[in-house]
C-alpha cells in the first residue's frame, strides 16, 4: 500500500514538474516571485476559512462534548497538515485530527465519529459549493463544454454522496472498526486508543438535526470564503480577476481535486486543473501554474510549522508515558 501511494505521488510530481518545465520554469517561478509579500497575506488569508471549518466541526459535538475553538482550530490546522504534505491518502489527516481530539479527552469513538460527521458535511457543503460556481459559470456564458463535464461530475458525486451516508446508516463502520484497531496497534503513534462505537456514536450526532445544518451553512460559508485566496494571490501577481470568477475557478478546481482523491496532496492534479481552467478567465498557462504554486508555498508556510508542533506534542506524550512507566516499576 505504501508503495502504491508513493508511486502515485511520485507520478504526480513528475507531471506537476513536465507541465511547468513546458510552460518555463523561469516564467511560472517569474510570477510566483512577483507576489513578493502577497504569500503572506495568502497564508494569513487561509487562516479565515479554516477557522469557519473549524467552526463547523466544533458545531457537530458541541451537544456531546465542549471545548473551547483553539482545540479545533489546532485539530484541523493538522489535519490540513498531514493531508498536504505527508506521503499518505487524505484519510492520514482525518485520522490523526481525530487523535489530536483524544489528546483533549474526547473518548476516541466520539474524536473518530466527529471527523466522519464533519468530513461528510463538508463534502456535502463542496457540493454546493461547486453547484454555485457551475450556476454563475452558466450565467457568465462559460465554455459548455466545461458545463457539461461539470454537471456530469456534480450527478456522480451526488450518487457517492447519497452512497457514502447510506453506508454510514447501515453500519459501515462497525467493520471499520476492527481495521482501525489494526492500524492503531500497528503504529502506535497513530493510535486513538480504543475506537469501538464509531457507529453508535456517528448515528448519534446525525440526530443532532440543528447542530447539523448550522455546520454545514458554517463549511458552505467556508468553501465561498476561500475562494478569496485565489482572488488575493491573482491580484498580487498582476492578474487581477473578479470575486466572482475566483469563486468558480475555485469550485471546479476543488471539484476536481476531490475527484482524485488517490492522488497524495494533488500532485499534479492541482497544477493542470488551474492551468485549464484559468484559461476560461483568460489567464495564462503560466498564470494558472504560478497560481498552484503559491497555494503549495501557503501549504509549507502553515504546514511545516504545523507538523513540528505536531511532532512536539507526540514526543511530550511518549516522554510522559515513558517516564511515568519507570516510575511505576521504580
Amino acid at each position: 500500500m505504501k508503495r502504491s501511494i508513493a508511486i502515485v505521488a511520485l507520478a504526480g510530481l513528475l507531471a506537476a514538474i513536465l507541465l511547468i518545465g513546458y510552460h518555463g520554469f523561469l516564467a511560472v517561478s517569474d510570477l510566483v516571485l512577483a507576489v513578493g509579500w502577497g504569500l503572506l497575506a495568502v497564508g494569513v488569508y487561509h487562516l479565515i476559512p479554516l477557522t469557519f471549518s473549524s467552526l463547523a466541526w466544533r458545531r457537530v459535538v458541541r451537544n456531546t462534548w465542549r471545548k473551547p475553538l483553539p482545540v479545533f482550530i489546532w485539530a484541523r490546522l493538522v489535519r490540513e497538515a498531514v493531508a498536504n504534505l505527508l506521503p499518505v491518502l487524505q484519510v492520514g489527516g482525518e485520522l490523526v485530527g481525530a487523535r489530536i481530539l483524544t489528546f483533549r479527552g474526547a473518548v476516541a469513538g466520539l474524536a473518530g465519529a466527529s471527523v466522519v460527521v464533519d468530513l461528510t458535511l463538508e463534502a456535502v457543503a463542496q457540493f454546493f459549493f461547486t453547484l454555485l460556481g457551475l450556476v454563475l459559470l452558466v450565467m457568465i456564458g462559460g465554455s459548455e463544454e466545461t458545463v457539461r463535464w461539470t454537471a456530469a461530475g456534480l450527478a456522480v458525486a451526488a450518487l457517492a454522496l447519497g452512497g457514502f451516508v447510506i453506508a454510514q446508516h447501515n453500519g459501515m463502520f462497525k467493520w471499520l472498526e476492527g481495521l482501525v484497531e489494526k492500524i492503531a496497534d500497528r503504529w502506535n503513534w497513530l493510535s486513538l486508543g480504543r475506537i469501538g462505537n464509531v457507529h453508535d456514536m456517528i448515528q448519534k450526532l446525525y440526530r443532532e438535526r440543528r447542530a447539523l445544518f448550522a455546520a454545514g451553512l458554517t463549511h458552505f460559508f467556508s468553501w465561498i470564503i476561500s475562494a478569496g485566496e485565489v482572488w488575493l494571490a491573482l491580484y498580487f501577481m498582476g492578474s487581477p480577476v473578479t470575486f466572482l470568477e475566483a469563486l468558480i475557478l475555485e469550485s471546479l478546481s476543488y471539484a476536481i481535486r476531490s475527484a482524485a482523491f488517490m492522488v497524495p496532496g494533488a500532485l499534479g492534479v492541482q497544477e493542470g486543473t488551474y492551468m485549464l481552467l484559468g484559461q476560461m478567465f483568460g489567464l495564462t498557462p503560466e498564470t494558472g501554474l504560478a497560481l498552484s504554486l503559491v497555494k503549495r508555498v501557503r501549504d509549507l508556510l502553515l504546514g511545516i510549522p504545523t507538523l513540528l508542533g505536531w511532532q512536539m506534542q507526540e514526543s511530550r506524550r511518549l516522554w510522559i508515558r515513558a517516564n511515568g512507566s519507570k516510575l511505576e516499576r521504580d
